[in-house]
C-alpha cells in the first residue's frame, strides 16, 4: 500500500500472482503429459473425448498462465483511492472509476465458502454495464442482478486483507461524506 499526495493505491500482490502462475505451470504440464499419454493409448478406448477434454483445459490454464505473467510484468495498482472515488484495475470491474458522488451505499458480502466481497452500491448501475464489454459484461450483470450491484471488489489478488480493504473504502467515503455536508451547510 503506497500514499502519494492524498492517493492510497493498493498494489496487486506479486507473492499470489507467482503462486498462481506456479500453478498453472504445474497443471499445463500435467495436462501436456496426460494428453500424450492419452495419445498412445490402444484403439478400443474413447480417446477422441479424453483428447477433447484435455484441450479444453490445456486452453484454460494457458489463459490462466498469461493472465499471470500480465500480472506479474505489470505489477500495477489493483485499487487507487483518492478525493474524486475508487480506481479499480482487477476483476470484472477493471478500468472503471466509481467517484464519491455516486456511492450510495458500501457493504459486505460473504458467502458461506469463498472470498468476501465488498459491494459497493452506486447511483446508476447500468452505466458500469454498459461501458464494459464482453464476459465481463454478463459477469457484471449476473453481479446486478444477485447483488443489486455492479461493482464489487475482493482482496484476493491485493496485497492487503479484506479488512484493510473495507477500512480503507468506507473511511475515505465517509471523509467524502464529512467534506460534502460541510460545504452544503458554509454554502
Amino acid at each position: 500500500m503506497k500514499l502519494k499526495d492524498e492517493e492510497i493505491r493498493v498494489n496487486i500482490s506479486r507473492t499470489k500472482t507467482i503462486i498462481h502462475l506456479i500453478i498453472a505451470i504445474g497443471l499445463l504440464m500435467t495436462l501436456i503429459w496426460f494428453i500424450i499419454l492419452v495419445l498412445t493409448l490402444t484403439e478400443t478406448t474413447n480417446r477422441t473425448f479424453l483428447i477433447t477434454c484435455c484441450s479444453f483445459l490445456i486452453i484454460i490454464s494457458s489463459l490462466s498462465l498469461i493472465s499471470s505473467v500480465k500480472r506479474l510484468i505489470n505489477n500495477s495498482k489493483g485499487i487507487v483511492i483518492n478525493d474524486e472515488g475508487i480506481e479499480i484495475n482487477i476483476g470484472p470491474n477493471n478500468g472503471h472509476f466509481v467517484k464519491w458522488v455516486d456511492i450510495t451505499n458500501i457493504k459486505i458480502h460473504s458467502p458461506i465458502r469463498g472470498p468476501m466481497f465488498l459491494l459497493i452500491f452506486v447511483k446508476n448501475p447500468d452505466y458500469y454495464i454498459s461501458v464494459t464489454h464482453g464476459i465481463k459484461r454478463y459477469l457484471l450483470k449476473m453481479n446486478n442482478s444477485s447483488h443489486k450491484t455492479p461493482v464489487s471488489i475482493t482482496s484476493n489478488w491485493l496485497d492487503c486483507n479484506f479488512e484493510t480493504l473495507v477500512a480503507l473504502v468506507t473511511e475515505n467515503h465517509k471523509k467524502y461524506n464529512r467534506q460534502r455536508n460541510n460545504k452544503t451547510t458554509t454554502a
